[in-house]
């Protein structure tokens, strides 16, 4: 889980940061998007593979490297709701600027959805759970947060 929460951090944050929505075609957007995750797979694959190879003492075998791509590869399930996203929205004929709002907002809401998991797996209740849902969201917003102050050119970064 912790995994897929800073995946998410991440690319909501390359969406952020990124001006120049507007002068992308719709294979550029998916580029974005992709980019980073696929990065950060790539990451993991390769300080897994590290980290095991330190912790036996030898190469890995091609089994062993396979099994290891598979077990990272699962993060590349979190492409699936920003590129369906971009693609049912592109059908609508919404701006990507507006688009990409549209991403980050969820995976704001996801990160809700996120301590709201580990929440009920840590059998917290009442409160607690609340409070973990709570923790969830409120990072997300200070994404948003750093959405104003951070875009180029027009928030508090103003040339």
């Amino acid at each position: 889980m912790d995994r897929v929460i800073y995946t998410t951090i991440t690319l909501m944050s390359v969406l952020v940061v990124y001006d120049g929505w507007a002068s992308l075609s719709f294979w550029g957007v998916v580029a974005v998007i992709v980019g980073p995750i696929l990065c950060i797979f790539l990451g993991h694959v390769y300080g897994a593979a590290l980290g095991t190879r330190v912790d036996l003492g030898r190469p890995l075998t091609h089994r062993e490297r396979r099994e290891l791509v598979l077990r990272e590869s699962r993060l590349l399930w979190l492409l699936v709701p920003p590129l369906a996203i971009l693609a049912i929205l592109s059908i609508a004929d919404v701006t990507y600027t507006r688009t990409i709002q549209v991403i980050v907002i969820v995976g704001t809401l996801s990160l809700g959805y996120w301590g709201a998991l580990a929440g009920r797996r840590a059998r917290l209740t009442g409160w607690a759970l609340v409070a973990s849902v709570a923790y969830g969201l409120v990072l997300g917003a200070l994404i948003l947060v750093l959405q104003i102050l951070l875009r180029p050119g027009h928030g508090t970064f103003r040339q």
